[in-house]
């Protein structure tokens, strides 16, 4: 008999518990073992349970789910998927930071949710956070600690055109990644950065925020026009696909076509754009991430004379992404979370 996936669901509304219950009850292939709706609940029934996966909200009494989540990483070997509303951005990307291999937006009490965008968008979670190792719950943390130069603070772009691009993509377990790398380059590299992050609506500024604060490079949420310039960071906005326009001086340019491998921003147009423009004076990078986005775009950057470069497996949360990106050949170079930074100053400079 096939084994099933178990979950336990945690959250202080009766009415959201209901919605995830009742959407995860669809699938035979996930077996609900219990809901909590305290932190400290949730601390105890992990241990009791032993779910896989657990859905953790983050605003709950007694004891929120970001105080409860240190708890269960360190004594369980449960995957947690953290359920947020768009005000918590800040606080979800915490949770990564301490652990949590994913999060979703949390329908909304009171709302007219459709249960069959709810239960497509859970189960995918579920299902790619139980393939994930409890190894590599931390492995981003343990690499960020060890890696890159100091913090700088952040200063003006320089103004000045770039003539080399890096392009990074990233999914599941990108955040953290994109600060482990970021907290290793500074803007004495003449590059400008394009980076594509998988995210739900309303949680890309947040992130620049983040980055910003590890690097004094220039992180910026991309916008129709913009010049690309050296020392900028841009990152893609949610819902358009990010390229580049112009021949002389390179401007932003953003699109609002179909979806791509089922996500929009998709990397592939951003790394093909790359390519084309800077040839070889681009760098791709893939992180992390569920699928294989990215992979196509790092194969028209190495036939350009590029630089490629993917995360390896053992650092990755998932090697979807990267992975596909190295079984195809488009990576180059296959590296640890903690050397791509490197990779990337090699690559600007040589």
């Amino acid at each position: 008999m096939r084994s099933t996936i178990k979950v336990l669901v945690v959250d202080d509304s009766a009415l959201i518990r209901q919605m995830l219950t009742r959407a995860l009850a669809l699938d035979p292939a996930v077996e609900i073992v219990g809901t909590a709706k305290t932190g400290l609940e949730a601390i105890e029934k992990a241990h009791q349970l032993q779910p896989a996966v657990i859905t953790l909200d983050i605003e709950m009494p007694e004891l929120s789910g970001l105080e409860a989540l240190p708890h269960i990483i360190k004594s369980t070997p449960a995957r947690v998927v953290m359920l947020s509303s768009l005000s918590d951005a800040e606080t979800t990307y915490q949770a990564l930071d301490q652990g949590a291999v994913d999060f979703m937006v949390k329908p909304a009490s009171g709302f007219a949710t459709s249960l069959a965008a709810l239960t497509d968008e859970l189960l995918k979670k579920i299902k790619i956070a139980y393939r994930v190792s409890p190894d590599l719950r931390l492995v981003s943390r343990r690499e960020r600690s060890g890696s890159g130069a100091s913090p700088k603070p952040p200063v003006a772009g320089k103004g000045v055109a770039a003539v080399r691009v890096v392009a990074i993509a990233a999914s599941t377990g990108g955040p953290p990644a994109l600060e482990t790398v970021f907290s290793g380059l500074s803007r004495d590299l003449e590059a400008a950065y394009l980076i594509v992050q998988h995210l739900p609506v309303g949680f890309t500024e947040s992130l620049a925020r983040r980055l910003q604060r590890v690097t004094d490079i220039t992180v910026t949420e991309a916008d129709s026009g913009m010049s690309v310039d050296e020392g900028v960071a841009y990152l893609a906005p949610h819902g358009v696909h990010m390229s580049l326009e112009g021949r002389a001086l390179k401007r932003i340019a953003l699109e609002d076509t179909p979806s791509m491998h089922g996500v929009k921003p998709a990397a592939d147009p951003t790394l093909e754009s790359a390519a084309s423009h800077f040839a070889e004076r681009s760098v791709g990078v893939v992180l992390t991430g569920m699928g294989s986005d990215g992979a196509r775009g790092l194969q028209t950057i190495r036939e350009a004379g590029g630089e490629t470069i993917a995360q390896d497996e053992a650092t990755s949360v998932v090697w979807g992404m990267p992975g596909a990106a190295a079984r195809s050949g488009a990576a180059a170079r296959v590296v640890p979370l903690g050397g791509v930074a490197a990779e990337i100053r090699r690559a600007v400079r040589g």
